[in-house]
């Protein structure tokens, strides 16, 4: 009887000539199988290791100093673009400590529908798992996406800075939840004149900037809106 390989053969060119004078696939796959399954079950452990690895570096929450979204753009506006490293500068943060994120991938419009639209599915998972901070995008949109809840009302006693300083530029909304009662609500500040627009050019018409109703940022998002407005103390 012949003794069974205790492990495989090495892919020589022999052995390759070998395989392929095997009549029939399914005989080939066999043989393969049968020969070399310890080296095919680790090269798939190992894709999925590495594949599972990349994944939860990519997907794991990691601290943030703030992490905005600027929707409904096509201008440089993402990490290490120009108006990134300007505020990353002004603000003093360091990015050894925590991450400063600017997304600037993003394309929906509450106004159209976002029914199947993967940026706003993305946009809700950052919004209700409190990594949002800030979203911006056109003025009558954002007073839309204002009405699902998922940006913060500014009345809060915490948002008091930010109201003292850009009271005069609050978006109101009326929220879907009758929880929230029937009265108008701001949800954002309109950035329009902002340098957001006539420095970095990330929008050309109106926009306002929302912060998400979860965020635990307000500091760096009150920075943020300085920052844009010229750098006010």
């Amino acid at each position: 009887m012949k003794k069974r390989q205790s492990r495989p053969a090495a892919w020589t060119s022999a052995e390759i000539q070998k395989i392929a004078g095997i009549p029939g696939v399914r005989k080939k796959t066999a043989y393969i199988w049968e020969y070399y399954k310890l080296w095919i079950i680790g090269i798939i452990a190992a894709v999925w290791f590495v594949t599972f690895a990349v994944h939860q570096y990519t997907t794991t929450l990691r601290e943030y100093w703030c992490y905005i979204i600027f929707n409904n753009t096509y201008a440089d506006a993402g990490d290490h673009s120009r108006i990134w490293d300007d505020f990353v500068k002004y603000a003093g943060f360091d990015l050894r400590e925590k991450a400063v994120v600017f997304k600037a991938d993003s394309y929906f419009d509450y106004l159209k529908g976002v029914t199947g639209n993967s940026y706003f599915e993305a946009f809700v998972a950052y919004a209700d798992s409190g990594t949002l901070d800030g979203i911006t995008m056109g003025t009558e949109s954002l007073a839309e996406l204002g009405k699902t809840g998922r940006l913060m009302d500014l009345n809060r006693e915490e948002c008091a800075s930010i109201r003292e300083k850009y009271g005069d530029r609050l978006i109101y909304c009326i929220p879907n939840d009758p929880e929230y009662g029937s009265d108008p609500v701001p949800v954002g500040i309109d950035v329009t004149d902002s340098r957001l627009v006539t420095q970095y050019h990330v929008y050309e018409e109106n926009c306002a900037l929302g912060i998400g109703a979860g965020s635990g940022n307000l500091q760096s998002m009150e920075q943020f809106l300085d920052f844009i407005f010229g750098g006010q103390e």
